[in-house]
């Protein structure tokens, strides 16, 4: 039999071998839950991204158009066909339309079929209009092709009007027709909705809904009554869009004498002049303009947005804004250094001047101001070519938040342009400001300037 050794005292006691990997893992154990505590007991600090930011202020409404217009009646019962294209300007009695007696004298490009015949005259006006769109285009302005597109609608239509003319003066006269011709100049319209006639005094809250709106549309083609409706002439380019605008729209519109408009369909934004008005207790108002009056001449209802005001910047929330306490240093005391062309101040110390050139965060036309760190209070300033002297002492708060790129909180400084909820647009311009994707403390309030960051 082996013998069995034991590690025997003196006194008869033994010895307990101690294990040190044992002990290793016991330590690194409690230094692990020790982390894991002051971890969970931490305050955790929040961060966000500085992110490219605008807001529109803006409200939609539903207008009512009202125009110069008037819709024109046949003399005679049957089949219309139009020498103008819907929309096409006529001159004063221009040819408009053609009423027949036979349903199949439809007058379509020309009344004989044959092919239009263009004068000199005719490849001078196109010519004409092509090249004056071609000298003024500019991209910011694309709605300016629909214009080119009018206008030469309405070379076309005339050339078209008059071959029409010529052709039936050739046919034979007991085809039976009557030419119709305007009575004044104007935009020529194939549609009506008998508020043709309405104006100001004929506004009501229930005109606002388009729910039970009717319009007709007349074609070529059609049959239609003696003494009923051909066709509709706007007399002029000028319009109005009303709205029922809510109490505090009504009275921030009152304030103003123009206003931008966006209309929605085209995306096209105009500025309009400003009139209010009430009628039986109602407060409404009317937008003036002389601009795209035919891109709508069919229309009575149009969707617009007024843009109050717009900014872009960086979107920054309002619960990363902190205030700090800055040096505030009259302006004119602030020179150049002609040895280094830097700018500083002229401190006097002991009938010693000595020119100091401390960090300018922020500037206006009356103070410049001086971070509290980079200049001791008491100081005294020195004004250029004067006697005068300022002693630094007093402060002003200005706005910021905490960047953490490096590691730690620092200052930065913002200029809000614009507050909306719990976010703000501040300018991308600013010196010792933010700049996009720094990383700034979600909760300003949670740490101090120079605060490490975990």
């Amino acid at each position: 039999m082996g013998s069995e050794k034991q590690t025997v005292s003196k006194n008869g006691g033994r010895h307990l071998k101690l294990n040190i990997g044992l002990i290793v893992f016991i330590g690194i154990f409690i230094y692990l839950i020790a982390i894991g505590l002051s971890y969970l007991m931490r305050n955790h600090i929040s961060f966000y991204e500085v992110q490219q930011g605008w807001i529109v202020d803006s409200d939609t409404f539903t207008g009512f158009i009202l125009r110069n217009e008037a819709v024109v009646n046949t003399g005679q019962s049957g089949y219309i066909n139009y020498f103008v294209n819907d929309g096409a300007m006529v001159a004063r009695e221009g040819n408009v339309c053609m009423v027949t007696t036979n349903a199949g004298s439809s007058v379509q490009g020309t009344a004989d079929g044959s092919a239009l015949m263009l004068n000199d005259s005719d490849y001078s006006d196109i010519r004409e209009q092509v090249l004056s769109f071609k000298k003024k285009y500019n991209d910011s302005d694309y709605a300016s092709v629909y214009d080119l597109d009018y206008q030469l609608g309405n070379i076309v239509s005339n050339i078209v009007s008059r071959n029409n003319i010529n052709s039936m003066n050739q046919a034979d006269s007991a085809s039976g027709y009557t030419v119709m011709t305007a009575d004044q100049s104007g935009i020529v319209s194939y549609s009506y909705d008998g508020m043709e006639s309405y104006t100001q005094d004929d506004m009501t809250p229930e005109l606002f809904s388009a729910r039970n709106y009717e319009k007709t549309q007349l074609s070529a083609g059609m049959k239609i009554d003696s003494a009923s409706p051909a066709y509709k002439l706007i007399y002029d380019d000028n319009w109005q869009i009303v709205i029922c605008p809510t109490a505090d729209q009504y009275k921030r519109l009152k304030e103003l004498d123009t206003v931008n408009l966006q209309l929605q369909r085209d995306n096209i934004t105009v500025s309009a002049d400003v009139s209010t008005f009430q009628k039986d207790g109602t407060d409404y108002v009317s937008f003036s303009l002389s601009n795209y009056m035919v891109r709508y001449c069919n229309d009575r209802y149009i969707d617009i947005e007024i843009i109050w005001d717009n900014h872009d910047g960086l979107k920054i929330p309002k619960s990363s804004i902190v205030s700090k306490n800055f040096y505030r240093i009259p302006a004119d005391y602030l020179q150049t250094e002609e040895e280094s062309s830097e700018s500083g101040f002229y401190s006097v110390d002991n009938d010693e001047t000595v020119f100091i050139k401390p960090v300018i965060y922020a500037q206006n036309k009356e103070y410049c101001y001086v971070d509290c760190a980079d200049i001791a209070e008491g100081t005294v300033l020195k004004k250029p070519s004067s006697d005068e002297t300022y002693t630094i002492g007093e402060t002003e708060a200005l706005k910021g938040v905490y960047n953490i790129n490096k590691g730690y909180a620092m200052f930065r400084l913002i200029d809000i342009l614009y507050e909306y909820g719990d976010y703000c647009i501040v300018s991308d311009k600013t010196d010792y400001g933010v700049t996009l994707y720094d990383h700034i403390i979600l909760n300003g309030s949670s740490v101090k300037e120079n605060d490490i960051i975990y």
